[in-house]
């Protein structure tokens, strides 16, 4: 069960604080202090929830804490799905970031959650109370399987949807969810990539993709008829090659910057598949010595998930898994050094004796270099132009030229964008608020709403117009980058070299981890 409980036992305390425990009150059960408690936002984030799968599975296994008894999480779970209830919209929808969001993921995400509560208390609850529960859920299902995400293909959140969808199913016998979760599995499917991962808007990122595995192996258990098991293999076998040596998982090289890892799902396949069971059982030291953004480093907005991952994990070690296995098969410590190309997530990877190096070619060179012995790293998310009264930086998202020399050393060639660092402003949130209670109630409008703040805090077309060559040299203790101007140097431009840094928006990215503090 290490070190999964001893995490959850740590924040345990605060995640039964965010609830409203006040019977009389009209937001009990309510997990978002921000709107019952403090009162600074005008609607409820529903994902908090989702801890009802969480709880649930802790009192079942019996790993609960000795200052918190089976029948007073029961009591916490009947009122998480009161507080469900009272948030759910009129449409069955709930929402996390604004008003009438009409959210399909966090609306997917609770009803898969307090599904799977329901799931793992069946035996135990009476057919009265398994009946109120089902109906808190029935209005979510029903939007679930109406509604669709279009303002970019997110594979975590599909999932989901599908692991929601096809577990309704399998409790009530509804057809036509299990329609709409073939939909959405069969979407992320044709969407995976030959090389192993799932598309996270423009391309691979392994933090999130082990949220994904999360939800698409507890369709596996379900559902074993799916034969998920080939292309389950296929995820988890590239994702064995974004672990460092120093225990850290991801970065800057994935689609979304992020460097969390969701253990559930690699512990549940670490059963059947021996690269699974590699990686889980590494990561487990890393987490223990926080060497990994964990549990430990959540804020609230995505602590629920993590959460109930960390619990099934700790479910499964009590069930007799979570075997140790050599952790040497894994690429950052194979004994075969080489090179491995991944060309469709434009991602290359350095194996020499000296270093294991991750370069993102598809995101202008950004360069992730880890000692073998895990002592040292560089990372550079690429270099950055001061020109104009703006900031440029090469880490940008496309087709870049690349060139190799005699040495074996890569080349990007990359002509900078403008950094996108966006913050709202009093007068924003007014003009979004009278959006969110007229245009945005309708779904198309707040889709199309939705694209359009994607492209505002993700992209940005404003090009330098000058083209920089980042050369990255292999050939040292670690990876080391050079930058010259290929052609003309704009006027009165300052080049600066990047460090860690991201240049768009993306909330999950930037959680603490102990190398953090080197």
């Amino acid at each position: 069960m290490a070190p999964y409980l001893e995490n959850i036992y740590a924040v345990l305390p605060r995640l039964l604080a965010l609830f409203d425990a006040d019977r009389y009150s009209p937001t009990y059960g309510v997990g978002d202090r921000f709107y019952w408690a403090w009162k600074l936002i005008d609607f409820g984030n529903g994902s908090f929830q989702g801890a009802a799968n969480g709880l649930a599975r802790l009192a079942t296994c019996g790993l609960l804490p000795d200052y918190i008894t089976p029948d007073a999480v029961e009591k916490r779970i009947e009122a998480l799905f009161a507080g469900a209830r009272a948030l759910t919209r009129k449409n069955g929808s709930l929402e996390e970031a604004f008003p009438y969001e009409s959210s399909f993921c966090v609306t997917a995400l609770v009803a898969y959650d307090l599904l799977s509560s329901l799931e793992i208390q069946r035996a135990s609850l009476g057919k009265s109370e398994v009946a109120i529960r089902l109906e808190v859920v029935a209005p979510m299902i029903a939007f679930l399987e109406k509604a669709d995400e279009t303002h970019g293909l997110i594979s975590n959140h599909l999932a989901t949807g599908a692991a929601a969808l096809y577990k309704w199913s399998s409790i009530v016998g509804d057809g036509a969810a299990e329609r709409k979760g073939r939909l959405l599995l069969d979407r992320i499917l044709a969407n995976m990539s030959p090389e192993g991962w799932l598309r996270e808007y423009d391309g691979a990122d392994p933090g999130y993709q082990t949220l994904a595995l999360n939800y698409l192996a507890d369709v596996h258990r379900m559902r074993p008829d799916l034969e998920l098991g080939g292309a389950l293999a296929a995820a988890v076998g590239f994702l064995t090659y974004f672990a460092h040596p120093d225990g850290s998982f991801g970065g800057l090289y994935g689609s979304r910057n992020t460097r969390f890892y969701f253990p559930g799902g690699i512990e549940y396949l670490a059963g059947e598949n021996p690269a699974a069971a590699a990686l889980a059982s590494f990561m487990r030291g890393s987490i223990k010595d926080l060497r990994t953004v964990g549990l430990l480093a959540m804020d609230e907005p995505n602590l629920i998930p993590m959460f109930n991952s960390y619990c099934w994990a700790a479910a499964l070690a009590k069930a007799g898994g979570n075997v140790s296995v050599d952790t040497g098969v894994l690429p950052c410590f194979a004994a075969d050094h080489g090179d491995v190309h991944f060309p469709q997530a434009g991602i290359f990877i350095k194996s020499t004796p000296e270093h294991y190096t991750i370069v993102s070619v598809r995101k202008g060179g950004v360069v992730a270099s880890y000692a073998r012995d895990g002592q040292s790293r560089m990372i550079d998310g690429g270099s950055i132009v001061l020109a104009a009264g703006n900031a440029y930086s090469t880490q940008v998202f496309g087709d870049h030229e690349t060139a190799w020399d005699d040495e074996g050393n890569l080349s990007v060639t990359v002509d900078p964008r403008a950094m996108n660092h966006r913050y709202p402003r009093p007068w924003q949130f007014i003009v979004l608020r009278i959006l969110n209670i007229s245009l945005m109630r309708s779904r198309w409008c707040s889709e199309t709403i939705k694209k359009m703040l994607v492209a505002l805090l993700m992209t940005n077309i404003k090009k330098l117009g000058s083209v920089l060559v980042r050369k990255i040299d292999f050939t040292g203790g670690l990876a080391r980058v050079d930058y010259a101007w290929k052609d003309r140097e704009p006027a009165n431009a300052r080049l600066l070299p990047g460090g860690e840094f991201k240049s768009i928006h993306m909330a999950s990215a930037g959680y603490w981890q102990r190398g953090d503090e080197r």
